[in-house]
């Protein structure tokens, strides 16, 4: 499943939010039954009414009047049932729960009324639970209802989105699409969600005007409101990026001062310093008994063992490595599982490189995986006499380093 994030601004740019009419939800249902039938709106309007009225009908720009619904009903062959309040109120539950990562269940017979809500409510839900796989599914059938949703609505959707996104390694798209819902948000937990969202990715992309104008900004702000598990996520977020630009005493200060740091990601700053300065042994000392419940550690693990040229633990890690839906550390273990086999010559790697990194899929958003691919391709390369190819390589690299840390909306 590709999110198409071109028709997504599409969709949203024919919404008319001043217009939107979705108090009892008739047009998102009229909808759903269509789609479920498999008619087009030419089919559904036959002898009923214009096509165009249909449209708006079914985007909550205009209510229909009851000769239009019975006849609707009549050639949907059901008898059509509106949204009750309790959908708006789980929707802010769902929110509440996402801001304060609690896993609640609910019962899910409530997902099955045919309106947009529902499938907001059921997407949010999937999200909350961390189920992305299914979440991704329910993600293709509210496409069609993006006209359909408040202001509200829209900005809970499109952070749902950019989790898919950012799991997915598309980070910068997910960064992108969280401009968006901007001074709309009006919940206060959603608004923080998006904004510490925003940062986290920003931070992974090395995104330095960004950081620079809203790390502080927004702490102050989570420490006004007393959302303190907020700080912390930012914080761990903020000196994960920081610890390229500091110096060892620097940094153990900064995690003495961290006391509600979790032990692991203590270990992972050290690390991803002790990887930074070369001091390889460390950093794998620190990151071994972490790698099956981070994902993070188990990465930037595979990045040391590759450096470090310690091919047989390397290949343990490659073999029982996590399941993921991020398709460049997809990319990554695939490479290096072909690179540890046994007389793989130098022109398979670039091989690899040329035509999977460079032509099939877009370079990665990551710093740290480009700067992965850099190394690997350059090395290889070179190795095979593509001086060429490397030179063009490195500006591709550079390019997208530069694109990623100047970015604005």
């Amino acid at each position: 499943m590709y999110i198409h994030l071109g028709y997504l601004r599409g969709q949203i740019r024919l919404r008319n939010p001043e217009n939107v009419n979705n108090s009892d939800n008739i047009g998102s249902i009229l909808k759903h039954h269509r789609l479920k039938l498999n008619l087009t709106l030419e089919d559904s309007a036959e002898g009923i009414c214009s096509i165009s009225y249909l449209s708006k009908i079914e985007n909550s720009l205009i209510r229909p009047s009851q000769k239009y619904i019975d006849q609707l009903e009549e050639k949907y062959h059901t008898n059509l049932r509106f949204v009750s309040t309790t959908h708006t109120q789980l929707l802010h539950q769902l929110i509440e729960n996402l801001f304060y990562q609690q896993n609640e269940l609910v019962d899910i017979s409530i997902f099955d009324e045919p309106n947009y809500q529902t499938k907001l409510n059921e997407f949010g839900y999937l999200v909350s639970q961390h189920d992305l796989t299914t979440a991704r599914e329910k993600y293709l059938d509210l496409n069609p209802y993006v006209k359909n949703l408040n202001d509200l609505e829209l900005a809970f959707y499109l952070f749902l989105t950019a989790k898919l996104l950012s799991s997915q390694g598309r980070i910068k798209e997910a960064f992108s699409i969280l401009a968006i819902p901007k001074d709309t948000v009006k919940n206060l937990f959603l608004k923080y969600l998006i904004e510490t969202e925003r940062l986290s990715l920003a931070t992974t992309m090395n995104h330095h005007p960004y950081i620079s104008l809203n790390y502080e900004t927004l702490m102050n702000e989570l420490i006004e409101n007393e959302f303190y598990h907020k700080v912390h996520e930012i914080k761990f977020n903020y000196m994960s990026y920081l610890v390229q630009f500091i110096d060892e005493d620097k940094l153990n200060l900064m995690l003495d001062k961290a006391k509600s740091m979790e032990v692991y990601q203590k270990n992972y700053l050290k690390a991803k310093y002790y990887f930074e300065n070369m001091q390889y042994e460390n950093s794998f000392h620190l990151l071994k008994d972490q790698l099956h419940d981070d994902i993070g550690s188990y990465k930037l693990a595979i990045f040391v063992l590759n450096r470090s040229k310690q091919v047989h633990t390397l290949k343990q890690l490659l073999v029982d490595r996590p399941i993921t839906a991020d398709n460049h550390l997809n990319l990554i273990t695939e490479y290096l599982l072909l690179k540890i086999l046994p007389k793989t010559e130098p022109e398979k790697l670039v091989d690899f490189i040329q035509s999977k990194v460079m032509k099939v899929h877009d370079l990665p958003d990551q710093v740290d995986c480009l700067i992965f691919w850099y190394e690997e391709g350059y090395h290889y390369l070179k190795k095979i006499g593509y001086y060429k190819d490397a030179t063009k390589l490195g500006h591709l690299i550079f390019r997208k380093l530069k694109d990623l840390s100047t970015n604005f909306d």
